[in-house]
């Protein structure tokens, strides 16, 4: 079917007079995660992970993705005719260069601009001008070869609540065009949709596993225009909108309203997540001269959480903690009575207990639900009918997360089946006091989070072992589980980690065909005090689940590591206790006894 779809696009090529296909998996808006419609790559190659570039010429196809995926890409390519090039890490352009090698010259590039950044696609300009080649924009071009493309969600739109989001949309735009006029703008360009959501306050259900809503927004001096589907919005959500002075119009008209737009000043605009093709509306507007570009200044205020937020996400916390204590309780169970338990049980079962809890909405994202050599890939997804038993031994991880109405939650837990082999315990313990050390790390202000990654590293380093995804992202409120602008990896970075955010604590290891361990807390960057040194800055873990002490062997670890895990381990069990039944407390208070 791959192949198919692949002579399908070189037929089209040939028509067109392109020499390079192009296909990303991103939407217009540059998410993570995209809806069903958009999820060309997936469409066109077959890869199902969430990072990749495709490219397509007439005598070669080629997968680009980073080592996250390699694993599963190589699987999932079998027998497609697609290359799979290996990218060292997701910011890499590795499929840039190698159009630049392979275009001929005067050649014609073809790419979708709506669902393409302005920032990439000129990077690939710029590359191939060289050899006088050109890039061709024709937004949804594959289209053509797809006649049951999935339509739009239809999900209504709802208020995220002030006493939730802590802060009025009033009281946001303020301070946004406060930002604006200190940059010499009157006006803004939104397309991230995580970013339109946090500023008016609005969620739906348009994207899986992310509440957001479909929706571009131009922010001015005196209103917001905001394009969606305007079926969607109740009166009550209307009424709310027209009290802030956004206006709505229809999601297909943003490009023309664009191009008919007149008004005096600057804009600004990130061309690293604007579309190519909005972008290009835009420079017909306002005018090359009059576009600014630069960071959003939303996604740094996002992802600095105020005290309501901050509270909401202790409290999700706690409903996770009680949540995973009923979870791994019936597993071990279940398993050592002998149950046929598979992934996918597994899995079911916890969104059984999620479900029932109040305040639940939503998954925040797939659960990765690994028996044994599964858990080595760390983006494995639970495919039923071909998934592991989890059987009486070994490691079984749980990586699993959700939206309460007053936070997002994302934990990772690893934990004992039965006997373990002794390398099954050597890189648990690693794992988890790699976890432990960035857990207790203070650091002086200003500090960036690819400075602080090395400290989760050093125990697996100085065994010689290390993992190739970041150790933590940032997570939002209700929003993505995926956050920027911080994070905690290896790739330089300057943004300093800053008190308020909220960021995983997420080392792993993993050995093909063996085993993969992953410990994951969510931490938040908090003030440590002053001295002559300057000011300094730690973490308070906000997670609330049980970590196993049973496979650790204690002579690894240093007396620091064991004080703060039977710190955490009483903590969990004082505040989860009052909420369990007498049997699940006891069972809690066994996991949790200090070592």
């Amino acid at each position: 079917m791959i192949k198919d779809r692949i002579d399908a696009l070189r037929h089209k090529m040939a028509e067109w007079g392109w020499d390079v296909a192009v296909t990303v998996g991103e939407d217009p808006h540059n998410s993570e995660y995209t809806p069903k419609r958009w999820c060309q790559r997936e469409f066109i190659s077959g890869f199902t992970g969430s990072a990749g570039v495709v490219v397509v010429t007439k005598d070669h196809a080629g997968l680009w993705t980073d080592s996250r995926y390699w694993i599963q890409a190589a699987r999932e390519l079998e027998g497609s005719g697609i290359e799979l090039h290996k990218m060292v890490s997701v910011e890499d352009k590795d499929w840039i260069r190698w159009i630049e090698q392979n275009v001929p010259s005067a050649g014609k590039v073809g790419i979708d601009g709506l669902c393409m950044s302005m920032g990439e696609a000129v990077q690939l300009e710029n590359a191939i001008a060289g050899k006088g080649a050109r890039v061709v924009s024709k937004p949804d071009y594959l289209e053509a070869l797809w006649p049951d493309r999935p339509l739009l969600p239809q999900d209504k739109v709802w208020i995220h609540e002030d006493k939730f989001a802590g802060r009025s949309v009033k009281d946001k735009l303020t301070w946004l065009r406060g930002e604006l006029a200190g940059s010499g703008c009157g006006y803004m360009f939104l397309n991230c949709l995580d970013q339109i959501a946090w500023l008016l306050n609005i969620r739906s259900n348009d994207v899986e596993y992310c509440p957001f809503v479909i929706s571009f927004a131009l922010v001015g001096p005196e209103c917001v225009d905001l394009f969606a589907d305007v079926s969607k919005f109740d009166d009550k959500t209307r009424v709310r909108l027209k009290e802030d002075n956004v206006t709505l119009h229809p999601y297909a008209e943003v490009g023309d309203y664009i191009k008919c737009f007149r008004a005096d000043g600057k804009i600004l605009i990130d061309s690293g997540s604007l579309n190519y093709e909005t972008g290009k509306a835009i420079a017909e507007s306002f005018g090359k001269e009059n576009i600014v570009e630069g960071s959003s200044p939303v996604e740094l205020a996002k992802a600095v959480k105020n005290e309501t937020e901050i509270d909401g996400f202790r409290k999700a916390y706690i409903q996770d903690g009680i949540v995973q204590t009923r979870f791994f309780k019936w597993l071990e169970e279940s398993v050592s009575s002998g149950c046929k338990i598979t992934e996918s049980d597994a899995s079911d079962k916890l969104h059984e207990l999620r479900a029932a809890m109040p305040d639940f909405l939503d998954e925040s994202f797939e659960t990765i639900s690994a028996y044994g050599k599964n858990a080595a890939l760390p983006h494995y997804s639970t495919v039923r009918g071909k998934d592991a038993v989890i059987e009486p031994h070994g490691l079984y991880l749980n990586d699993s997360g959700a939206h309460y109405k007053y936070g997002t939650t994302d934990i990772t837990r690893t934990v004992p089946m039965g006997p373990l082999t002794d390398l099954e315990r050597e890189d648990y313990t690693l794992d988890m006091m790699a976890m432990i050390d960035l857990a207790m790390a203070i650091f002086p202000e200003g500090t960036p989070g690819c400075r602080i990654d090395a400290i989760a590293r050093r125990p697996l380093w100085q065994a010689m072992r290390n993992f190739g995804h970041g150790t933590g992202h940032g997570v939002g409120n209700v929003l993505s589980v995926h956050e920027g602008p911080q994070s905690i990896r290896q790739n330089l970075k300057d943004q300093p980690m800053l008190p308020g955010m909220i960021t995983s604590d997420e080392p792993g290891i993993y050995r093909e065909g063996y085993h993969g361990i992953r410990h994951e807390n969510m931490i938040l960057c908090s003030s440590m005090g002053e001295n002559e040194f300057g000011r300094w800055l730690g973490f308070e873990t906000l997670t609330r689940t049980y970590l196993d002490t049973a496979p650790l062997i204690l002579s690894l670890m240093d007396r620091r590591e064991t004080e703060w895990l039977n710190n955490f381990n009483r903590t969990v069990f004082e505040e989860l206790s009052p909420c369990l039944t007498p049997d699940e407390k006891e069972w809690l208070k066994y996991k949790t006894q200090s070592i």
